[in-house]
C-alpha cells in the first residue's frame, strides 16, 4: 500500500515553470491526489480486508452468505428510522420485514473506489487540456532568465531576444489566454458537476450532507438519526434463500455489519467541505479575472506587486497599451523569471516598442498610474 501511495508523489512535485494559478493547482493536483488516495485506501480495505460481516448461527455457510450480501447489496427499512433503539428496533433502519414494506437497497459501496478514481480523472482533465494547449510557451519564452546568477553577457543577449520576441507577438496571444480561461471555467463546471454526480450516486443525500451533519453534530448518537447513518448505514439486512436438509427452500434474514461505511462517511464528509471550498475559491478567481479585464489600473497594480524591481513607468506604458492577453503573458513571465532579469526585460520591451512607434507616451491620452 505504501508503494501505491508513493507513486502519487509526482502530483506534489514542484514544476520548474508555473503556467497556472494556485486555485487551478488545487483542482488539478491536490484534489486529484486526495481522490486517488481515497480510492486506493478503499480498494485495499475492500479487497484485502473484511468489508462486510453478517450474523448467522450456521458457521458453515457464513462466508457464502457474506459474499452473496456483498455482491447483491443489503437493505434497510425506512419505517424503522424513527423507532427507539433498544426498545422498538435493534438499530436505526433495522426491523422485522413484512412482505410489501418498502426497502432501500445499498449497493453503492462496491463502486465507491471506482467512482473516486473516475472523479480524479475528471479533475485532472482541465490540467491535461491546458498542458496540451500551453505546449511549453512560457518555458520557451523564459529562456535562461529564471537563473539569478546568469552572466551579464548571457543575460543581455537573452533579454534582447525575449523583448524582441514579445514585441513581435504583441496582440497575438489572444487564443492562448482564451484557452486558459476556458480551462478555469471548466474547473468550476467540473466541481459543480461532481457534486451533482455524488448527490445522485448517494441517493440525493450529498447536496446537504455537510449542513445536516453540522446540525446533528451535537446530538447524542445513540438517539439520533443523522445523515451519516442514513447515507452510510453501519448495520443493514440481507435476504438469502437456501435449501434446507429436507430439500425445501429456507429464507435467511441476516443482519450485516458494514465497517467500510465508517471510512466512507469520513471521506465524503471531507469531500463535501473540500468541494464547497473549491467552488468558492474558483468563483473568486473568475471574479478576479473579470476585474482584470475591466480595470487596466488593477492589472498594473498586480504586475507592480509581482515585479517590484521592474520600472513602474515602463510597466505603466506597457499595461496602458497592451491587451489583456498580452498582460497575461507578462504576468506569467513575472512568476517564472528572476525579479531583476524581469525588470530588464520590461525596460527593454518598453523602449523597443516606443522606438518602433507602438507607444508614444509623450502624446498619449493615457493617464499614467505613477
Amino acid at each position: 500500500m505504501i508503494t501505491l501511495f508513493a507513486n502519487l508523489k509526482g502530483l506534489l512535485k514542484a514544476r520548474e515553470f508555473c503556467t497556472d494559478s494556485f486555485v487551478f493547482r488545487l483542482h488539478s493536483r491536490w484534489t486529484v491526489l486526495i481522490l486517488l488516495c481515497c480510492s486506493i485506501l478503499l480498494s485495499c480495505r475492500q479487497h484485502f480486508g473484511d468489508p462486510i460481516h453478517c450474523l448467522q448461527r450456521d458457521v458453515a455457510r457464513i462466508k457464502a452468505l457474506e459474499n452473496f450480501c456483498w455482491i447483491h447489496g443489503t437493505y434497510i427499512l425506512p419505517h424503522a428510522w424513527n423507532g427507539t433503539v433498544g426498545v422498538h428496533i435493534p438499530h436505526p433502519g433495522i426491523d422485522s420485514y413484512v412482505r410489501g414494506q418498502n426497502k432501500v437497497y445499498h449497493g453503492y459501496y462496491q463502486w465507491v473506489a471506482i467512482v473516486l478514481f473516475l472523479q480524479g480523472v475528471l479533475f485532472y482533465l482541465p490540467r491535461y487540456l491546458w498542458r496540451c494547449w500551453e505546449s511549453g510557451v512560457i518555458r520557451a519564452l523564459s529562456l535562461n532568465l529564471h537563473d539569478p546568477l546568469l552572466r551579464d553577457s548571457e543575460r543581455d543577449k537573452s533579454v534582447n531576444l525575449l523583448s524582441h520576441s514579445l514585441h513581435l507577438h504583441m496582440g497575438h496571444f489572444g487564443a492562448y489566454f482564451k484557452k486558459y480561461i476556458f480551462c478555469e471555467i471548466l474547473t468550476l463546471a467540473n466541481v459543480v458537476g461532481q457534486m451533482w454526480i455524488l448527490d445522485n450516486f448517494l441517493g440525493g443525500t450529498f447536496t446537504t450532507f455537510g449542513i445536516k451533519v453540522m446540525q446533528w453534530s451535537q446530538w447524542d448518537q445513540e438517539y439520533r438519526t443523522d445523515p451519516l447513518v442514513k447515507a452510510f448505514p453501519r448495520m443493514t439486512k440481507c435476504l438469502f434463500h437456501d435449501y434446507g436438509s429436507s430439500g425445501d427452500v429456507q429464507r435467511v434474514d441476516a443482519l450485516c455489519i458494514l465497517p467500510l461505511n465508517v471510512l466512507n462517511e469520513k471521506i465524503f464528509i471531507f469531500l463535501w467541505f473540500w468541494m464547497l471550498f473549491l467552488c468558492g475559491m474558483t468563483v473568486l478567481v473568475l471574479a478576479y479575472r473579470l476585474m482584470l479585464a475591466a480595470m487596466p489600473l488593477f492589472r498594473y497594480c498586480v504586475l507592480v506587486t509581482r515585479a517590484p524591481h521592474a520600472s513602474k513607468g515602463a510597466l505603466d506604458r506597457l499595461v496602458g497599451r497592451s491587451q489583456l492577453s498580452d498582460w497575461f503573458i507578462l504576468y506569467l513571465l513575472s512568476k517564472n523569471l528572476d525579479a531583476s532579469n524581469y525588470g530588464f526585460v520590461i525596460s527593454k520591451l518598453a523602449a523597443e516598442m516606443e522606438q518602433n512607434g507602438y507607444m508614444k507616451p509623450s502624446t498619449s491620452k493615457h493617464t499614467t498610474f505613477v
